[in-house]
This record gives C-alpha cells, sequence and structure tokens, in this order.
C-alpha cells in the first residue's frame, strides 16, 4: 500500500490539485520555526551586547585590563596566582589571547561577549532536554533580552564564560544520560572543570547537577563519579591558588562592603534576577516602573492560570506537575542563592553578592518560563508576552548613555583635545578601581603630568591596604605646583563636584557626562597668568 500523502502507482496526478505533504515535511517546517525564532533572537541579543561592550571599561575590568596588557602568558598566570586576585586564571588566559588580537580594552571583552552569544541558543537546548519547546523559546528570549545577562556579556570578567561553561556541563550531562557514550561524560567533565577554573561559585551548580544525577539516573552513578573525579584532579593543579585567594585581604574587604544581612541578600536577589548587577542603578530605573509593572502582571497571570486549569481538572493542569527534569532546573536555580547562603552563613566569608549569583541565571529563566508557559493555552500568550516586554524595555534602557557604564573615554578624550603642553591633570576616576590603573588612564592617549586624587598615587602594582590615598587638598596643591600656571584639568564624578580650592585659579569651564555614575571635567586657570 502506498504510504499516506503520495500518489497512487501508475496514476498521474491532477493538474492544478496540489499535494498534500508528508508528515516529515510537517516536522520539519514545526521544527524550522522555532529555529529561525532562535537564531534571530540570538542575533538581537549579540547586536545589544554588542553595542553595550562598546563603552569604557568599569571597576574589578581595569583589574583584568592591566594584568591581560602588562604581562606575558606566564605572567598573567602567576599575577592571577597571587592574592592579587581572589579568582582562578581561565578568563584572564582568554582575555590575554585576545589581547593579542588587539590591546583595546573593548578586545579583552571578546571572551564574555562570544560566551554571552552562545548562551542565548544554549539557554534552547537545555531546555529542550527539561522544560519542553514552548518554554525553552520563552527562556531563549528573556536571555538574550535581560539586562543582568547583557551586562556580563559585556564585562572583561569570567561571569559570562563561567554561565555558558556551566550550561555546557549541564546539557554534556543530560546527553551523557540519554546516549551513554563516554565521549560525553569526558566533555561534562571537561566543562565541569573549566567552569570552576573561571569562578569558584559555580560549584554551587556543578554540586546540585551531581546530586540530582545521583538520585535521578542510578544507572549512571559510575561514570558521572568518574567524571567528576577527573575534574577534581583536573583541577588539583590550582589548588594552591585557591588557599590564597581565600586568604586575601581583598576577601575581608569585599565581606565588609557587602555584609550577609537582610538588607543585601534583598538587594542581590532583586538585581540578579530582573535588574541592573550595579544597586547604583535602581530597579525602578533599570528595568523601569513599567517593566516592573508589566513583569508583576505577567507572574498574577501565570499563576491565575495554573490556579484556573488545576481548579477546573483541565488536562494542561498536567503541565506544571513537575518531572524529573523540571525538577532539575529548578534545583539549579536556586543552588547558587541557597549555596552562597550557606556558606556566607556558616563559612566565614561572604560570598552571597549580585554577581556571584550568576551562575544559575539561565536555570532561574528556564524555571520561570516553565511557570509563564503553564498558564494554558490562552493565558499563557499573555503572561509571556507580558515578561518579554517587561524584559525589553530593560534591554533597550541599556542602551541610553544615562544607563550605561560611566564615559570615562569620552572624559580622556576631551582632555586629550583640549589640555596644551604643560596642563596637569588631577585624577579622581581610581576610586572604583582595585588598582594600579585608573579609569581614564587606558585612554589617555598623550602622556602629561597627572595627579591621582582620592585613591593611591602608585601606578605600577595592585593596590593594597598599605597603599595611602591622597587626599583631595594634597592632590590641588601638587596640581598647583606642577602647572606652575599652565591650567589644571580635575576629571571627577558630579557627587563630588563643587569649585575647588587651588591658591589662584579660577574654575573657568564644566563638562559633564552622563552614565551609570555621571561624571565631570573642570578645567582650571591660573588668575595671575596669560595662560590658559
Amino acid at each position: 500500500m502506498q504510504a499516506s500523502g503520495g500518489p497512487v502507482a501508475g496514476v498521474a496526478p491532477v493538474a492544478g490539485i496540489r499535494e498534500s505533504p508528508s508528515v516529515a515535511q510537517r516536522l520539519a517546517h514545526r521544527a524550522a520555526l522555532p529555529a529561525l525564532l532562535v537564531a534571530g533572537l540570538t542575533v538581537v541579543g549579540v547586536a545589544i551586547r554588542i553595542v553595550v561592550a562598546q563603552q569604557a571599561p568599569f571597576a574589578d575590568e581595569l583589574s583584568t585590563y592591566w594584568i591581560v596588557s602588562t604581562n606575558g602568558l606566564g605572567g598573567v598566570l602567576s599575577t592571577v596566582h597571587s592574592n592579587a586576585e581572589i579568582t582562578p586564571p581561565l578568563s584572564f588566559v582568554a582575555g590575554w589571547l585576545s589581547a593579542q588580537i588587539d590591546g583595546s580594552p573593548e578586545m579583552v571583552r571578546a571572551p564574555s561577549l562570544l560566551a554571552g552569544a552562545v548562551t542565548i541558543p544554549g539557554v534552547y537546548l537545555l531546555g529542550l532536554r527539561t522544560v519542553g519547546r514552548a518554554a525553552a523559546l520563552v527562556a531563549t528570549a528573556l536571555t538574550a533580552l535581560a539586562p543582568f545577562m547583557i551586562f556580563y556579556s559585556a564585562e572583561a570578567r569570567g561571569y559570562a564564560l563561567m554561565m555558558a561553561l556551566v550550561l555546557l556541563s549541564t546539557l554534556a550531562m543530560l546527553i551523557a544520560v540519554d546516549d551513554s557514550r563516554a565521549r560525553w561524560w569526558v566533555f561534562y567533565a571537561v566543562a565541569s572543570c573549566a567552569a570552576v577554573y573561571t569562578h569558584y561559585t559555580s560549584v554551587f551548580v556543578l554540586g546540585a547537577q551531581l546530586i540530582w544525577l545521583l538520585w535521578a539516573h542510578p544507572e549512571a552513578r559510575r561514570p558521572a563519579l568518574l567524571a567528576n573525579a577527573g575534574a577534581v584532579v583536573a583541577f588539583l593543579p590550582w589548588i594552591s591558588g585557591l588557599i590564597k585567594d581565600f586568604d586575601s585581604p581583598t576577601t575581608d574587604i569585599l565581606s565588609a562592603l557587602q555584609p550577609f544581612d537582610a538588607e543585601h541578600v534583598r538587594l542581590s536577589l532583586e538585581h540578579w534576577s530582573i535588574g541592573y548587577p550595579y544597586s547604583i542603578v535602581g530597579l525602578t530605573d533599570v528595568p523601569g516602573v513599567m517593566a516592573l509593572l508589566l513583569l508583576g502582571l505577567a507572574v498574577v497571570v501565570a499563576v491565575a492560570g495554573v490556579l484556573l486549569a488545576r481548579a477546573g481538572g483541565r488536562p494542561e493542569a498536567e503541565s506544571w506537575v513537575p518531572d524529573r527534569r523540571t525538577l532539575l532546573i529548578v534545583a539549579l536555580a536556586l543552588s547558587t542563592p541557597v549555596g552562597a547562603a550557606l556558606f556566607s552563613a556558616f563559612g566565614g566569608t561572604t560570598v552571597f553578592s549580585t554577581r556571584n549569583l550568576a551562575a544559575s541565571w539561565p536555570a532561574l529563566a528556564l524555571a520561570f518560563s516553565a511557570l509563564l508557559v503553564a498558564a494554558g493555552p490562552r493565558l499563557r500568550f499573555a503572561a509571556v508576552g507580558l515578561a518579554v516586554a517587561s524584559f525589553a524595555i530593560g534591554a533597550v534602557k541599556l542602551l541610553d548613555e544615562q544607563y550605561g557604564r560611566p564615559q570615562y573615554q569620552a572624559t580622556a578624550n576631551f582632555v586629550d583635545r583640549s589640555a596644551a603642553p604643560g596642563d596637569v591633570v588631577i585624577d579622581e576616576t581610581g576610586v572604583l578601581s582595585p588598582g594600579p590603573l585608573s579609569h581614564i588612564d587606558p585612554y589617555l592617549a598623550r602622556r602629561r603630568r597627572v595627579i591621582r586624587s582620592r585613591a593611591p598615587q602608585e601606578n605600577d602594582h595592585p593596590f593594597t591596604v598599605f597603599d595611602r590615598n591622597v587626599p583631595r587638598a594634597e592632590a590641588a596643591r601638587r596640581a598647583v605646583a606642577a602647572a606652575d600656571g599652565a591650567r589644571i584639568f580635575l576629571v571627577t564624578d558630579l557627587s563630588a563636584l563643587k569649585p575647588r580650592r587651588m591658591g589662584s585659579y579660577r574654575l573657568v569651564e564644566t563638562r559633564r557626562y552622563d552614565g551609570m555614575i555621571r561624571l565631570a571635567v573642570q578645567v582650571y586657570a591660573d588668575r595671575a597668568s596669560s595662560r590658559g
């Protein structure tokens, strides 16, 4: 008998009548649409990330840039191995490799940008094997548009790379369970080890993976334990670096700056889940009040849809009954917040902060998306639409200079264009730098006399607690003496923007620059000098 959908043998098709597509063709068409959606979302997400990656480096990125731009590979490893850094080496090695192509600060972000791009379709692939196609597509959209994910995909630190590696580890684990071939267990081990070599907090997710695996798949316990043993052995060469990192004074400083208390836990959870990584930009700014209202309404619609389905005994209510793989996603989403809380409470060091929760973000997106699509065949479209719109508003906000990283490059460019030979710069942009670079150091193209203020004057080693901050008044005195009648350019932030007392010097010009920290350049000229 001829298969359904094909022509009957010996009978020509009737002209003008189209043949019915085969089952295989219909399945291919159905699979093509999600693939196109994922590709489109990836393009949109990468485009936003590329734009944001053009912003000047900020805070800890300066440490990465200094390490990879002033050292060979051996120097990178030895510097990261010391207590000058409290992060393992893989992201620094990746940054060093990209810096060999182009030594600009932006190029050092290339590994994060690539990892952020891979994570978008990676979330979809993980969702297919856990929470289903519909939730996977929604989570892909949220990942492409989330301010948290965009920010770290455009930062020269290890968080985006860690998230990508944890995602690959989870995918490899699930494929290994389904496929049983040794190569996937090897891939799982390599990705897991690489994640820990990128950031220590990945162990919370990796631990949750292993616990789930041992519980859900007893038949896979032996290869799972062997794979994890191999990952541990491969990490052993870095044990001495791990010990130095936990003994570093930086660890104590960070614990003091962000103590483990209810207020900091609340802020960290809020900014990790839906906001901007730095709390200086509040949730009412990014994603903004309208986005928060839309997201809250999405949750209400989703929960109402689930409750109504269950109350009515409708079949779609069963979609919210978690199976083993949905439980895996929930466990991964909770693993880092719970693990960081327990470690902070009993481990003697606070690790509960917004960025340290990063490893669980892809799983959080999948778990939340599973809730949205469980609202039923009608309400799910409203819930999903509201949530995606909320995240899209946040993504657009990141393209606004007002919410971007501070415009240090613009201030340095103004100084380079405007300052004459002999003019002096007072640099107050080192306040949030871990040293030894200030925020304008990577961009000052011309050699000139620069005096640090509110930060150590040293620029040849990472700052320590023994390096003395230069007070503002002392920096002003030094600048007046060095200028000897030439002009003085003060680069600062608006919180410190007020006319300074500098002897016979008077304020003649002020330039302001938007950003999450607003900057200014003040120009001072000597009343007694004809110059300026």
